[in-house]
């Protein structure tokens, strides 16, 4: 008996040696090559209807927006805002006098807006990853819409307003969908259409017509990618489209376009907040809960530790990753952290 005992105590201390954290896990560039890859596959082939729905609609909708801003900002002034590229090219070719106008600091100015727009959406929207009801999206979307009625009020007097909200648009789109959706520009859609069109006909000729499972969940993420950049490409055309015709027709009112739609999105998001307040709690706390846990740490409130003692998949994870280890009852928890 005594024999038993000290070899299951040995085999306790070597796991106890043995196990490893989930946040050191992730320090192998193997597990987190792997994970990422998997994340990425999961982003794109089992997103609910409300991010699946949210994505285009959004994308869509911000990039005849920004199409249009860029087309009423050209038709008055010569020159784009959605994008700094052509700005930043524009300095050296006015400083050198080979663009007309020669006032270099122009560009300079839509380039520095631009950056500063970036900058406002940054202070608003702390984090990256899209979370519906959590980030405060609508005030960023009503900023932009704020930026582009003053230029409207001014009718466009000031470009640089233009320039700044488009920033703030771009920053918000790209922390939202952590640089795979872009609207106030094109040459990243541009390219993500060609290189995933690229790799599935690769994929296609190196395999012929089997495919393991994993390569065909690579390619339908590849698929659906492709009809989502090519979605916004075409809105982007679109966009264009209507800001000349509405430039050709009401001069600077057809800001009120893409300032109207700007707005329409901005409520969307305040009435999905409001119906949605209870699920979106229990994210944030999902969230909270499981951060805390691969960084070592545990729940730290009551609230927290219900959640982790209950039934849900995000919960059921969480205590596999801990070890299968039941939580503290929150009555114990409350008395800890309130000193009794």
């Amino acid at each position: 008996m005594g024999k038993q005992q000290l070899i299951e105590e040995s085999e306790e201390e070597s796991s106890e040696e043995g196990s490893v954290t989930f946040a050191e896990a992730l320090q192998n560039n193997a597990i987190r090559n792997v994970l990422l890859d998997q994340l990425q596959l999961s982003e794109a082939l089992s997103p609910s209807l409300r991010e699946q729905v949210g994505i285009h609609l959004i994308g869509i909708v911000l990039s005849i927006a920004a199409g249009a801003c860029n087309a009423i900002a050209f038709a008055k002034f010569m020159y784009y805002v959605s994008h700094v590229s052509g700005s930043a090219t524009g300095i050296g070719l006015r400083y050198e006098k080979l663009q007309k106008p020669y006032d270099y600091m122009e560009p300079v100015w839509l380039v520095v807006y631009f950056i500063v727009g970036s900058f406002m959406c940054g202070l608003i929207v702390h984090s990256n990853g899209m979370k519906l009801g959590q980030a405060r999206y609508e005030v960023v979307l009503l900023l932009v819409f704020g930026m582009e009625m003053v230029c409207w009020f001014h009718e466009l007097a000031h470009p640089e307003w233009l320039a700044a909200a488009m920033g703030v648009q771009n920053a918000m789109i790209t922390s939202w969908s952590t640089a795979v959706v872009r609207t106030t520009h094109m040459t990243g859609t541009a390219t993500d259409l060609g290189s995933s069109a690229g790799r599935i006909v690769m994929r296609f000729i190196r395999l012929s017509i089997h495919m393991e499972d994993d390569d065909w969940n690579h390619h339908v993420a590849d698929r659906k990618k492709l009809v989502l950049m090519i979605l916004l490409l075409l809105s982007f055309i679109l966009g264009g489209f209507i800001g000349s015709w509405g430039y050709n027709k009401y001069k600077t009112h057809a800001l009120l376009i893409p300032a109207g739609l700007t707005f329409m999105l901005g409520v969307m998001h305040i009435v999905y907040c409001l119906l949605n307040r209870d699920k979106v709690k229990e994210e944030e706390v999902a969230e909270t809960v499981f951060r805390r846990q691969i960084s070592g740490k545990g729940p730290d409130d009551v609230e927290q530790q219900r959640f982790v003692q209950g039934n849900s998949p995000a919960a059921q994870f969480i205590r596999q990753i801990s070890g299968g280890q039941k939580p503290d009852p929150p009555g114990r928890v409350a008395g800890k952290y309130l000193g009794s």
